[in-house]
């Protein structure tokens, strides 16, 4: 269980840093979410494909913006992202895991 939560953090993390930057380029479109989907299968992959962990990864990604301290806060601000962006990019960064997770389920995707 521990492995899994350790790559589910990994990924609501990568969703969510991915999410801020593609927002903050103005890319927020069919591309973006191929990138962002890529580079979660990656890391997933590299991780051995651990069942539940993408599932378990939208539950972490939901309280992802709740549990950014004060000082990491003030760093996005500092870009111009807002503690109610943060919010926004977080929900949208769940509800892309979640339909990632509804797509793949647990078993390990097709190459």
């Amino acid at each position: 269980m521990a492995r899994q939560d350790e790559v589910a953090r990994a990924l609501a993390t990568k969703s969510f840093s991915a999410h801020v930057m593609f927002d903050q380029i103005g890319a927020s479109d069919d591309e973006a979410a191929d990138v962002i989907k890529s580079s979660i299968m990656r890391v997933w992959r590299r991780a051995g494909c651990p069942a539940g962990a993408l599932h378990r990864a939208t539950e972490l990604s939901a309280q992802l913006a709740l549990m950014i301290g004060d000082e990491d806060a003030a760093a996005f601000e500092a870009e111009g992202v807002t503690r109610e962006r943060q919010v926004v990019l977080a929900q949208r960064a769940t509800a892309f895991l979640v339909a990632m997770a509804e797509d793949i389920g647990t078993d390990p995707p097709s190459a």
